[in-house]
């Protein structure tokens, strides 16, 4: 099911941000006026990862400093072992929209 997250304009190149959909947590990130869109909170505790910091291609959690590679989710450094889902994401319209 694919669904709209937000206007493209919410999320400036090189920022993130957090939004709710379907009862769900997720993340945006502009890097380049390319978007990435990952759960939105970190496997490890369950920190809000909109407010961790974003390097480059690197998510740092804000709680313990799991770091995460936006393009997939994979992770860089732990203590989080398991990886954020990546979803797959569509710009149509000025919006982005994801496959959940």
């Amino acid at each position: 099911m694919q669904v709209r997250v937000c206007s493209l304009d919410m999320v400036p190149s090189g920022t993130m941000k957090g939004f709710y959909v379907s009862d769900s947590e997720f993340l945006v990130v502009n890097l380049g006026g390319k978007f990435f869109c990952l759960d939105g909170r970190c496997t490890h505790a369950g920190a809000p990862l909109a407010e961790g910091t974003l390097n480059g291609e690197v998510l740092t959690c804000p709680w313990h400093g799991s770091q995460f590679k936006i393009t997939d989710g994979s992770v860089l450094r732990g203590p989080t072992e398991k990886p954020l889902r990546a979803y797959p994401v569509t710009v149509r319209d000025n919006f982005l929209f994801i496959d959940i």
